[in-house]
């Protein structure tokens, strides 16, 4: 059964920046800038308890535990206090690995060194590993409209100073007991910089694999470079209305590929993590999310 954990006390605003807030809130109703937040079940958090199955996983690491988090989106509607009760409570259930999938933040600079804050509060017991997502190279469209110079290498900076190791088409293994797994992270899907390729070409073959990928539409390809499993976030578990001008604006080739998990074939997997932030929700089937996986080691 899951957990729903309620943070009533992050609605009230605080006394200092009144104003500012309030025409922040304005906003979210709006939904100016694409930044407004969905009133209802902003603040519950769910937590999903799931197996994660790998071949060749080594009896050291199999029941180990991964917490896959995603689209925390620190900025001026989501604040810090409450992804400190999101950290929280990631750090409750003690797992080995955190994975993050991206979209740390929406908005300029400042908001990179307010998340690194965050997440360096994080207390995994071997590793908090994360790739990139598209609010992390610009406000909107990293090719587009909104895009910030130097935006995703600032992020990536802050983060490795709060010990979370962002892997920018990069690949990263763990040992325990004598067992092994490797995390892949790639550049955002939608960057000019993505390539799986290259972070597949320091991959170990055999071992197990999880790759990070903020876009669930890059999730055939990165299984096909050699990813046994498949985290990504960006949907918020939404389903949205496709119309010509949004789907030039917010383009979806595997448009299925909302929440939770799915089948790539050939012992493949992706997961579709809903999220933290809590912008741009817009069903009461997409409370913000925290993931628990168990790792399991494959029958033979």
């Amino acid at each position: 059964m899951n957990d729903i954990l309620t943070t009533p006390r992050y609605q009230r605003w605080p006394r200092r920046g009144f104003f500012k807030r309030l025409l922040w809130g304005a906003a979210r109703k709006l939904a100016l800038g694409g930044l407004y937040a969905w009133g209802l079940e902003e603040h519950w958090l769910k937590i999903e308890r799931r197996d994660m199955v790998l071949s060749g996983l080594g009896e050291g690491l199999s029941g180990s535990t991964l917490v896959h988090i995603s689209d925390l989106h620190c900025s001026p509607i989501v604040l810090e206090r409450y992804l400190n009760h999101c950290v929280e409570a990631v750090n409750a259930l003690e797992p080995d690995f955190v994975a993050i999938t991206g979209d740390m933040i929406t908005g300029p600079k400042l908001y990179a060194r307010r998340v690194a804050r965050v997440l360096r509060r994080l207390d995994p017991r071997i590793a908090t590993v994360a790739c990139l997502g598209n609010h992390d190279y610009g406000i909107f469209h990293p090719a587009g409209l909104g895009g910030n110079r130097g935006l995703s290498q600032y992020v990536a900076h802050e983060l490795a100073c709060a010990d979370v190791f962002v892997m920018m088409n990069e690949s990263r293994v763990f040992h325990r007991d004598g067992a092994a797994i490797q995390f892949v992270g790639v550049e955002d899907f939608w960057s000019d910089r993505y390539d799986p390729c290259q972070a597949f070409e320091m991959a170990g073959d055999g071992m197990p694999t999880i790759a990070l990928c903020h876009n669930p539409d890059a999730a055939w390809h990165v299984a096909y470079w050699g990813a046994d499993w498949v985290l990504s976030g960006h949907t918020h578990g939404s389903g949205k209305t496709h119309t010509r001008v949004r789907d030039l604006v917010f383009p979806a080739a595997h448009k299925d590929f909302l929440a939770g998990e799915y089948s790539l074939g050939g012992g493949k997997y992706l997961y579709v993590n809903r999220g933290l932030g809590y912008a741009r929700r817009m069903n009461l089937n997409a409370r913000p999310e925290i993931t628990l996986f168990t790792l399991r080691r494959a029958a033979s």
